[in-house]
């Protein structure tokens, strides 16, 4: 079995200007003006939460195991657009995809296709909306029946939404789209099994526009391909889109290929929508902390446009129990100091690293207490405490004011002591932070932008972001 057999026009090596190098091309006027006409789809406040109680013990308990996967979301999607939506893995990219074209069942909210809601309904009402809007799938494989010949995978939508007059209609499309998307017609009585993973692909693209429709969802469609078939798919998909007018979800947790495909970008964290803008914009000057961590990932071919890697301390919290106020305060570099704190922002981010391990748990005096007795054959509180801190916060810690470092000590005996419940005490006092007690607003920092951070909030009128 070869490799991708895509036609040289949808090569790897076109792209749009330099795009691929930096952030000073748009792809036009849909990204600048998404709000200017009723969009093709609009979502309001679309929830989507799971319950994950394993049973009765759960439900005696009372205890909470919600997952909230979707929290909240507002997104717009307009005529010909490209938007992207982008994150880390479990951030919810996908349950939001999946939840928009009602696959899920929103928990809450509003999704509307052309002014028409379609929360909530039912597969039958949704089978006229299935033709307007469907989706490309993340592992090609997978989403293709492997005992279909490809002619009855693309023919099948057709039979359903009762398009062609007969077979022999129906196979002529089939190949015609087939030819379309790069493959030969006579691909039709193979298998998917038989092809690669970038023609299996474009069998699942073929099989969405099979019938015909004004909105299509990608999921992380080339993230299962080598580097250079996903450029030969984003290509085609790119092609497709403006031969045929179509409009695009794109999920994806992949920046780099967002400037070839997308003229506006969602940045999503853990349930949230946290920043939206066109994407030259948002590459040029990222507003809020999380997409500015997530774009000093990618790579960039011209050195001036290079940034220094902002790496993110700590895991993704739990969308169980996501955190209070905003969600991103745990790993945030720029989370903000209260108003008393009289150090420099690296400093409190420091204090503040070690209040969130002290809330979460992650000291284990227990295992201190061991390693030092093993090392020294005995290990009183104030040792066990000292190694907790030197753990918790390596390196020196004399850039921290002195009540910070009083505090630290004082919270780190109570945890070698046992008694976690004063330690959180301890620190919730001393390193207090708006960024955990208040949600941030989503407001609009620039033109067709927004960001929800207490950072480039005007009324909350802190310092610009570090």
């Amino acid at each position: 079995m070869s490799g991708d057999e895509g036609t040289p026009a949808q090569g790897a090596g076109v792209d749009k200007g330099t795009s691929a190098q930096g952030a000073d091309v748009d792809k036009g006027t849909p990204a600048q003006g998404a709000g200017t006409e009723q969009p093709i789809l609009r979502a309001r406040g679309i929830k989507k939460y799971f319950d994950q109680s394993d049973g009765m013990l759960d439900r005696l308990l009372g205890t909470d195991s919600t997952v909230k996967a979707v929290d909240g979301v507002d997104l717009d999607i307009a005529e010909g657009e490209t938007l992207a939506v982008v994150g880390e893995s479990g951030c919810g990219k996908s349950t939001l995809g999946q939840t928009l074209l009602n696959l899920h069942t929103p928990t809450d909210g509003s999704v509307e296709f052309r002014g028409e809601e379609l929360a909530g309904l039912s597969d039958r009402k949704m089978r006229p909306y299935r033709r307007k809007i469907q989706m490309i799938f993340q592992d090609p494989l997978a989403s293709l029946n492997p005992r279909q010949t490809v002619g009855d995978i693309v023919t099948a939508p057709m039979e359903v939404h009762d398009i062609g007059d007969s077979e022999e209609d129906r196979l002529e499309r089939a190949e015609q789209l087939l030819d379309r998307v790069g493959l030969k017609p006579a691909h039709i009585d193979r298998y998917p099994g038989q092809f690669s993973g970038g023609q299996q692909q474009r069998v699942g693209i073929a099989r969405a526009l099979a019938v015909e429709p004004e909105l299509i969802v990608a999921d992380e469609p080339v993230s299962a391909l080598d580097v250079s078939v996903q450029a030969q798919i984003l290509e085609l998909l790119e092609e497709l889109q403006d031969e045929l007018g179509l409009s695009l979800l794109f999920i994806t947790h992949d920046l780099s290929v967002v400037h070839q495909v997308a003229d506006r970008v969602a940045v999503m964290y853990l349930g949230e929508i946290v920043e939206t803008g066109p994407v030259g914009a948002m590459f040029d000057d990222p507003r809020h902390p999380y997409t500015k961590s997530l774009l000093s990932a990618v790579p960039r071919i011209d050195p001036s446009a290079r940034q220094d890697r902002i790496l993110l301390e700590g895991t993704v919290p739990s969308p169980i129990s996501p955190p209070e106020g905003c969600r991103f305060h745990t790993r945030c570099p720029a989370v903000i100091p209260n108003d008393d704190w009289d150090a420099d922002q690296q400093a409190f981010r420091r204090a503040f690293t070690f209040r969130n391990r002290v809330e979460a748990g992650k000291l284990d005096p227990k295992a201190v207490r061991a390693r030092l007795e093993a090392e020294t054959g005995g290990a009183d509180t104030e040792a066990v405490a000292e190694r907790l801190v030197d753990d918790a916060l390596p390196g020196d810690t004399e850039e921290l004011p002195a009540a910070a470092r009083e505090a630290i000590k004082q919270a780190a005996e109570q945890v070698a002591a046992g008694d976690e419940e004063a330690a959180t005490e301890t620190v919730q006092a001393a390193f207090p932070s708006p960024c955990v007690g208040e949600v941030p607003r989503t407001v609009e920092p620039g033109p067709n932008r927004t960001a929800a951070c207490h950072r480039v909030d005007p009324e909350r009128e802190y310092d610009s972001l570090l």
